[in-house]
């Protein structure tokens, strides 16, 4: 794999996706603007702490997603049985 060059807080980065460079450049931006978000709102300036605040804001955000989803699957499967339920009757 060839891949992308992208920059996140000012760096110049080389990464691969198997999604291809596209979706490699648009990840490298939405990390690049949570940095810059949590940079502006706080006072961390130790660009570690960035990252790994950005990687937990990341983590929260993929977990609240993991439940959501967990939730809808739950409820899907109780509108089926609801439905069968119904037409068994």
């Amino acid at each position: 794999m060839k891949g992308v060059n992208v920059e996140i807080m000012g760096q110049q980065l080389i990464v691969t996706s198997d999604s291809g460079d596209e979706w490699a450049r648009t990840l490298a931006a939405a990390v690049d603007e949570k940095i810059k978000t949590i940079r502006a709102s706080s006072q961390t300036v130790n660009s570690t702490n960035l990252a790994i605040l950005a990687a937990l804001n990341f983590a929260e955000e993929l977990e609240r997603l993991r439940r959501d989803h967990e939730d809808l699957l739950d409820h899907i499967k109780r509108l089926n049985r609801r439905l069968s339920e119904a037409i068994d009757d």
